[in-house]
C-alpha cells in the first residue's frame, strides 16, 4: 500500500473555464501583424467604476479593429463582463478569448458572438492581405 502524502494540495481541478474562437487555415508568417487586446477604459470615482471607452493595442489589426466604431459599439456595453479580450496568432490559426470565468457564470452569450465574428472577418480580410506565398520563395504582400 502506497504512503499517503502527509501534506496534501489543498486544490484540485478548479471550476473555472475559458472560451477560445479559433479562426483556422491561415498561413502566419508575420504574428506581430495578428496580436491585439483590448482593454477597457475606466473612469469615475473608486466606488463606481465604469467603463467609457475601449483602447484595442497591438499590431497592424489592432488599428483595423479600432477604426471600427460598429464593433466598438458592440463590445462597450459587454467589456465590463468580459475583461480583457485577447487576440493570439498561432502557425495556421488565431485565438480569441476573454476572462475565466465559473462554471455557474459561463453561457453563451450571443451579443458576444456576433462581435468575435466581426473580429474573425477582420483577421481573414487581414490574412488575405498579407498573405505570403512559400511555393516561389517570394514574401510581401499579395498582388504586389
Amino acid at each position: 500500500m502506497p504512503a499517503q502524502d502527509p501534506n496534501p494540495l489543498p486544490y484540485g481541478a478548479l471550476p473555472y473555464y475559458q472560451v477560445h474562437y479559433i479562426i483556422r487555415s491561415l498561413n502566419i508568417e508575420d504574428p506581430a501583424l495578428f496580436m491585439a487586446k483590448c482593454v477597457p477604459v475606466l473612469g469615475g470615482s473608486v466606488r463606481n467604476k465604469d467603463v467609457v471607452g475601449l483602447r484595442w493595442v497591438g499590431g497592424r489589426l489592432a488599428e483595423l479593429l479600432r477604426s471600427d466604431k460598429d464593433l466598438s459599439e458592440m463590445l462597450q456595453p459587454l467589456i465590463r463582463e468580459q475583461g480583457v479580450i485577447s487576440i493570439d496568432p498561432q502557425k495556421d490559426r488565431v485565438r480569441i478569448y476573454a476572462k475565466w470565468k465559473r462554471e455557474d457564470k459561463l453561457r453563451f452569450e450571443l451579443n458576444f458572438f456576433k462581435a468575435v465574428e466581426r473580429i474573425a472577418a477582420t483577421i481573414k480580410e487581414l490574412a488575405k492581405k498579407y498573405s505570403f506565398s512559400s511555393s516561389n520563395g517570394t514574401h510581401g504582400m499579395a498582388g504586389m
